[in-house]
This record gives structure tokens, sequence and C-alpha cells, in this order.
């Protein structure tokens, strides 16, 4: 008995293929995500004014104001967004335009970078970065803690070289020090980052894998993760948009291992996903029973290059084309409305949003390299902070109330008088709040 898989497993495995078989076809998916939208993203939102007798007050103007999206629309975070004296009108642009689109960033925490000579941690810079993101309001996630890539590996980590057993406790003193600085300030962290092809690479971290097997290793790791940091959701993160990833995560989740949410990234430099595929790899993962974040978009506003991507490639003279940055608005609003109305998704983060020090030098971003913004912002501006925002004046009807049949689910700021009550409003709690008027003022 103690060989059996759960049941749940058989279940997601079977889904899994019966989704894969059974996927609608793009104009079908297209065209019916916004009637979905309204199902998974919406709720009636109900304002009741009553007077301090407890009578329904009709008429009383009601002011209500979406403060914040709850699904995540998110970026990388850039430090050239950090006030400084010394900037110019394009950081202004840059920064302006972050915090008119997003409302959740990714902070880098590259173990190359972060500790660059052994025990020169550089925490400091990024619980700056954090800082400055939830003074404006942004949630704060890490990226990565764990990756076998040259960026997850230290120079003089790969020059000491330890053996496995040595390796171990460095492991540990790493995440017992994000533990005690950043990962506090982080809502969700991808505690491992591209685990499917981890053997591309050979080294330390890789041999560490092989030698305690990669999903008990990873198990541990995730355990580890959890005990010392209960408040963070831990996020597995990968490339591979194959059935490979949902069989790795279906291994790790039967090994026990805590895994709150499924990373897929999402990067299109060599042509974009069709709807179908999109929809295939989220219904794959809807069946793992984990909510989906898309962490890392990249679509192109520019002729498409050659990559080698086992060379860590930069190109300097990839620009932006101006025939193109159409297509890429385009695109974009139909990937950002098919998940957005996928009642498992929970997020999408532009790896890049604009070209300025965009992955591989890609024009890939809103904004061109001067901070302008190209039709994809506007046209995701409008989604948004328009098509998808609840906001507006209304007045009770005779019953005293006020009720918004499709208001997005987010946090909510709402008026009537002087006074103001806040609120999360759910599909799954929708908000209902009442007001006392008072003796004058509200009626129109």
């Amino acid at each position: 008995m103690a060989n059996l898989r759960p049941i749940w497993w058989s279940l997601a495995a079977a889904c899994s293929g019966l989704a894969a078989e059974s996927i609608p076809d793009e104009s079908t998916l297209l065209a019916g995500a916004d009637a979905r939208i309204r199902q998974h993203r919406t709720a009636p939102l109900t304002v009741e004014v009553r007077d301090s007798q407890g009578r329904v007050v009709p008429g009383a103007r009601v002011h209500v104001e979406q403060t914040r999206h709850q699904f995540f629309f998110g970026a990388g975070f850039d430090p050239l967004l950090l006030p400084r004296p010394e900037e110019t009108e394009v950081d202004r642009r840059h920064r302006d335009a972050f915090l008119r689109l997003f409302n959740y960033a990714t902070v880098h925490l590259y173990w190359a970078g972060y500790e660059p000579r052994r025990g020169g941690h550089q925490d400091p810079a990024r619980q700056q970065y954090i800082a400055w993101l939830k003074e404006h309001g942004l949630v704060a996630r890490g990226h990565p803690i764990h990756w076998n890539h040259p960026a997850g590996v230290p120079r003089w980590l790969a020059e000491l070289d330890p053996e496995p057993v040595a390796l171990r406790p460095l492991l540990a003193r790493r995440l017992e020090q994000l533990s005690r600085t950043v990962l506090p300030g982080l809502r969700d962290a991808d505690v491992f980052n591209e685990l499917v092809q981890w053997h591309r690479f050979k080294n330390v971290l890789t041999r560490q894998l092989e030698a305690d097997g990669k999903v008990p290793f990873v198990t541990q790791v995730l355990h580890d993760t959890k005990r010392l940091n209960p408040h963070l959701l831990t996020v597995v993160n990968d490339y591979d948009a194959s059935p490979a990833f949902p069989q790795l995560l279906r291994e790790l989740l039967e090994a026990g291992a805590p895994v709150d949410i499924i990373g897929q990234q999402s990067h299109m430099h060599s042509g974009t996903w069709s709807a179908a595929k999109t929809w295939g790899v989220l219904e794959r993962l809807h069946a793992l029973q984990r909510p989906v974040l898309f962490t890392e978009l990249s679509v192109l506003s520019g002729h498409p290059r050659k990559i080698d991507w086992n060379a860590n490639p930069r190109f300097d003279d990839w620009p932006t084309a101006a025939e193109l940055e159409p297509a890429q608005a385009d695109y974009l609003e139909r990937f950002f409305r098919l998940v957005f109305s996928h009642p498992n998704a929970i997020g999408i983060v532009l790896w890049n949003y604009t070209d300025r020090r965009s992955w591989m030098g890609a024009p890939v971003g809103l904004l061109r390299k001067d901070g302008t913004a190209k039709p994809a912002f506007h046209r995701l501006d409008a989604l948004l902070n328009r098509e998808w925002r609840t906001r507006g004046e209304f007045a009770t009807g005779a019953d005293g109330r006020v009720v918004i049949p499709a208001a997005f689910a987010g946090s909510y700021q709402i008026a009537v008088g002087e006074e103001t009550l806040t609120g999360e409003h759910r599909p799954a709690a929708p908000l209902r709040l009442r007001f006392t008027a008072r003796p004058a003022g509200l009626r129109r």
C-alpha cells in the first residue's frame, strides 16, 4: 500500500491527458475569453446606505474606486527605477510607466550577483528594492534561489568546486541568510528554476542534484524553505512547456514537496505561442491543483534573430521595428485576455517591460529605450486601468443600495459623503459594505 500513488495523482494525470486532446480551436478560445473573464474575475459588489435609525437612504452618492487588482500584473524590477540625483527624463518616463501598469515585481536573487564574493551578500540593495516597491503599492517576488545556470553559480563557488557533501552546508547557509534578510519581504519566490533541463549545465549544483536525486533533493530544500519562511509561497519555475514539466511536478507533489505555485516561463523570442498552446499549458498544469503564474513573458517588437541558447547571447544592435510594434500589441492583448480568463491563472509577469537593459538586448518591452510608449503599452493600459478596473459614481436606489453586478476582483476604496471604507472583493467572497448616513449632505 505504501507504494500506491495518491488517488488525486491518477485523476490529475487523466485530466491532463484529456485536456491535451480536447483544447478548443483558436477562434473559440479567443471568442469566449471575455465571458470567462466575467465568470471568473468579477462578482456583484454591494453598497448599502442607511440612516442612524436603520432606514434605507435612496439617492445617496456612492464613489467606488478599485485601487488594486487581485490578479498580478507584473514586471521585472530594474534598479534604475529608484530615484537618483542624476536621473534623466528617460528615467522618469520609465518609472511613471512602471507604476501606472504594475502591481507586482520580480526582484532578482541570482547567487552570482547576490554573493559575488564569499560572504559579500548584497541583501541591503535587495531590501531597498523591496521597500521601494511596497511604498508604491506593489507586491514583491523573488527569482531565483537555486539555479544551476552560470548566473546561479558564483565564481568563487565554481573555483572552490566542492563535492556534494561539502556543498550541502553552503546551500543551507545561502537559504538561511536569505531567510534572515530578503525573503521576509517577499510574497513568493522561485525556489528552483528550470529543473526539467537541469542537466544542460555541468557544475557543482548539477552534481549535487545527481548525487541526491532530483526529487529527494528538491523536496528537502522546499521543506527547509517553508520551515524557515512559513509565510513565503514557494514556486517551482520552468521554461519547459511540454508534459515533462507537469510530470516532474507530479513527482514532487507525490513526494510531499510543498509547492504552492507553479511558475511557467513564456519567452517568445523564437516565435509566439498559439492560443491553443497557451491554453494547453494552463490545462495541463491546472490538473495539478496548484495556481499558475506566468513568470517570464517576452514578446518581440523587432525582427527575430538566430539565438544560441547555450551561449548566453547578447545583441547590441537588436532594435524595435515600428512596423512590427502593432503586432506585438495585438498579441499581448490576446495573451493577456486568454490567461486572465483561465480560472487557475494568478498573474502575468513581463520579463522586460522596457527595451532598456533588456535580456539579450531583445526588443520585448512595452517601452522603447528612451522610455516612450509602444502601442503595446497603451493597449495594456487600456485593459488594466480601464476595461478591467471598476470605478465610478453611483446613487443608491429605492432600497438604499448600489449593486455593481460585475465588479472586478481586487482592493476597493468606497466613499459615501465624508466616510470612506476599504475592502477586498473576491468572487468567492464578494464585498458588501454598509454605511450609516450622516444627517445631511448625502442626497442629491
